[in-house]
């Protein structure tokens, strides 16, 4: 017979021995849960099983048994520990990914919000439209709008002031975003529409 033949002989004469006492400890540990308990003392045995030649091997009957319910019980406090810690990673989820439905009267009213504020872009000259669209759409920064348009940062900045002033007008406060610097430029400072 091989060492894991006579192994597994080992642990089930260890369950004929322990499993019923090992299953009243269990279901004291989980509150009368019978399926909790059963699940405990299964994973017991198979730690007995993984660990008999480190563990087991040299202790006698009553060691044993408190190994047995040892591992038991820390089985126990790990389910305990990862049911807290999923109760908590599920309460953070659900508050950071549940996404309650919109109400159709709020989509329609986004919905031609949206469609305003296109109009307004399509409205400007074609410089602060472009200048809108990669600030707005691609985010882009001034520096680099500056750079890709051969324009003056400053002219970027004035332009970004000026779209934004449509769209304002045109949908209010539903723009939630910083505005440009414009503290510095003159009027009509870097306009080359």
């Amino acid at each position: 017979m091989t060492q894991q033949g006579q192994k597994g002989q080992l642990v089930a004469a260890l369950w004929e021995r322990e499993a019923k006492g090992l299953a009243g400890y269990a279901m004291v540990r989980t509150g009368g849960d019978k399926a909790a308990a059963e699940d405990l003392v299964q994973q017991t045995f198979m730690a007995a099983f993984l660990q008999w030649d480190e563990s087991l091997a040299g202790l006698d009957a009553e060691e044993r048994r408190n190994w047995l319910r040892s591992v038991c019980r820390r089985r126990w406090i790990d389910g305990i520990r990862r049911e807290t810690l999923g109760d908590r990673l599920q309460a953070d989820v659900e508050r950071l990914y549940d996404r309650v439905s919109p109400d159709p009267a709020h989509a329609v009213i986004a919905r031609d919000d949206l469609d305003r504020c296109w109009q307004v872009l399509r409205q400007l000259s074609p410089r602060r439209r472009e200048v809108a669209l990669l600030y707005f759409i691609e985010q882009q920064s001034v520096l680099r709008i500056a750079e890709i348009l051969g324009i003056q940062a400053s002219g970027v900045r004035k332009h970004v002031a000026k779209a934004r002033q449509a769209l304002r007008e045109a949908v209010g406060g539903l723009l939630d975003v910083e505005p440009v610097e414009t503290s510095t430029l003159r009027e009509g400072e870097g306009e080359q529409e």
